[in-house]
């Protein structure tokens, strides 16, 4: 059965560990400026800002928007976005939220955000419908597609995907292929009594679910991003 694009996708989903290490769980806290007009939703891939913040607060990220490929000089991805603490006007306080809008209200300055950086941290992700992943392709690099500014600003989900036309030896782009998404769920074409057909998991159509990890980011590159 073919698979179909979700809508929201999710982005990128923690899908455990990478075996042979000690787990660390916990998220790393950052800053996305006051002055970013760029929306970040949970599952979107981040990039450490060069810009810096209004208030110097610390470390900086903001959005990989920058082409399906993120594959410009300097332009490695820090991790996964999870949500921040951004003021909410109906509220009257500052809330924890699943996406940054892109709009700093009141009077909270730089939000405080948070993400998996871990390098050793497996993802869940839908393709793009631009081709399909097969398994000749696991253990090469992919990129993102250019649409994280359209998640779910109800939900706070991610809308994007890796790049099924990218997928490339080359060290530039930011994601690497570990699995099928199959190999952990029921099958594409279930047995009697198995239950239904579980989306992502037919292999031979396009938007097919992978795991992946980070490939071209901060914590793995001993080259330090661009000015």
């Amino acid at each position: 059965m073919a698979n179909t694009l979700g809508n929201p996708t999710m982005g990128f989903q923690s899908f455990g560990r990478q075996e042979g290490g000690s787990p660390t769980d916990g998220l790393t806290p950052c800053w996305i400026a006051s002055t970013d007009a760029g929306t970040i939703f949970r599952g979107d891939a981040v990039c450490t800002s060069s810009g810096g913040g209004t208030n110097l607060s610390g470390n900086y990220i903001t959005s990989i928007n920058n082409g399906p490929n993120v594959t410009s000089t300097g332009q490695f991805v820090r991790g996964v976005f999870q949500g921040c603490y951004q003021f909410q006007p109906s509220a009257g306080r500052t809330v924890w939220s699943n996406f940054y809008n892109g709009v700093v209200t009141g009077s909270t300055g730089d939000v405080k955000a948070y993400i998996i950086d871990d390098p050793q941290t497996n993802f869940l992700v839908q393709a793009s419908t631009r081709g399909t992943i097969t398994s000749s392709f696991i253990g090469l690099n992919i990129g993102v597609t250019f649409n994280s500014t359209s998640g779910n600003t109800i939900t706070g989900y991610s809308n994007v995907t890796v790049e099924s036309t990218t997928i490339s030896s080359t060290n530039a782009l930011p994601f690497r292929i570990v699995d099928f998404y199959s190999a952990y769920a029921a099958p594409a074409i279930p047995a009697v009594g198995t239950g239904a057909f579980i989306n992502g998991t037919d292999n031979t159509t396009p938007a097919n679910m992978v795991i992946v990890r980070l490939n071209n980011c901060d914590r793995l590159n001993l080259t330090a991003r661009t000015a």
